[in-house]
């Protein structure tokens, strides 16, 4: 079967639209001093608001790598988040009526639930019947995560611990440095995500009987 690969990059919204969503901090109880409990709350705000491109209430994406038919093409976001998915969506539904199945890595987990999330947010409607029962992608997705897992959901593995183990070429860098990387040195970010979806690619074949699933079906009723 043909198949789509895609893979997000994410990025934190601004601080103040992440510490809109923060939790209250507070300083140890003991302390007393003015400076140390101002100086422990920042702290606790700056470590909340660099975990922030992982929360789709206080992150963004930035880029969307797609992938059908030999052509990766990069979806950015440089038009605003808000068309950039309304693309991604219309992506999907054209691989879909073509028989394509979607596939990416540990994208039933973040991606796309990150991807439908942020579409809500910014008012773009997701094609129908995504996420089933129990969190269940439908069968016109495939996370190679999943499939590797073989049913022990806490036989997680990294993309770069797959690569290793087919003999494959692995990541070329580290995601948490992508939205850095995309705002310094948009080639360079862009060649981080282009590998990602070579990458990807590769395991998909190399995991045989994996994309070999049933003819996807998903309903159509985007408005992009």
């Amino acid at each position: 079967m043909k198949f789509g690969v895609f893979d997000i990059e994410t990025a934190p919204r601004s601080r103040e639209e992440v510490l809109a969503c923060a939790p209250v901090f507070k300083a140890p109880a003991n302390y007393k001093d003015p400076e140390k409990i101002a100086a422990a709350i920042k702290e606790q705000e700056d470590e909340f608001v660099a975990r922030a491109a992982l929360c789709a209430s206080t992150g963004r994406v930035v880029a969307i790598g797609i992938r059908t038919d030999g052509v990766t093409t990069i979806l950015g976001d440089e038009d605003g988040e808000r068309p950039m998915l309304k693309l991604f969506w219309r992506w999907v539904e054209d691989n879909v009526r073509q028989g394509r199945a979607i596939i990416g890595f540990n994208i039933a987990r973040f991606d796309v639930p990150f991807l439908i999330r942020r579409s809500w947010a910014v008012g773009v409607r997701p094609p129908s019947g995504i996420v089933g029962a129990y969190g269940k992608l439908n069968s016109a997705f495939i996370d190679l995560m999943q499939e590797w897992q073989c049913g022990d959901r806490s036989a997680t593995i990294s993309l770069a611990r797959v690569c290793a183990l087919f003999g494959l070429p692995g990541k070329n860098g580290n995601g948490k440095d992508f939205a850095a990387l995309w705002a310094e040195n948009r080639p360079a970010a862009e060649e981080y995500l282009l590998n990602d979806i070579m990458i990807t690619t590769r395991v998909a074949e190399r995991m045989l009987g994996v994309v070999d699933a049933e003819k996807p079906t998903l309903t159509l009723d985007g408005d992009y």
